[in-house]
């Protein structure tokens, strides 16, 4: 029972649990909005946005230890880094699934729906790693004199 305890209290354990809901957020709202719009830049946007805000909230809230950073200060540089990779994501999608499908259609077999799943999967993972190091050592991690206050 410990060994759970020990491990459901681990910041990584968190930060997976925590970013497979913003997955999930990103899922659903990519879904929707796709199949409302049929635009591969128009949903990642939307998507991303709102995994973006889910991802704060709950990074701030429950994943990384508090520190004493300004709330805007975390916001704005969490929000810029994951803007980074939103316009990596949107990149993605404009250049396979708005201006040249054909290129992943030819090359696996794929419907543009399986394309739109797939491309989207291997952005949220490369998406999820290189969050968790930018939140970890850049947006939550605590100044050195947090750290020196917190060892005395």
């Amino acid at each position: 029972m410990q060994k759970i305890k020990s491990l459901a209290s681990s910041e990584t354990i968190r930060y997976l649990f925590f970013g497979g809901l913003a997955t999930l957020v990103y899922i659903i709202v990519k879904f929707i909005t796709w199949r409302a719009w049929h635009s591969g830049w128009a949903s990642e946007t939307a998507a991303q946005s709102a995994s973006i805000l889910f991802a704060f909230v709950t990074n701030k809230l429950w994943v990384f230890e508090k520190s004493n950073k300004p709330l805007y200060q975390e916001f704005l540089t969490f929000v810029s880094g994951r803007i980074v990779m939103l316009l990596f994501g949107i990149a993605m999608n404009a250049y396979f699934i708005d201006a040249h499908p054909q290129i992943l259609e030819n090359a696996f077999g794929w419907s543009k729906n399986t394309l739109v799943a797939v491309l989207n999967g291997f952005i949220q993972v490369f998406t999820i790693l290189v969050n968790w190091v930018y939140s970890k050592f850049i947006v939550f991690r605590k100044s050195k004199k947090e750290d020196q206050s917190s060892e005395d």
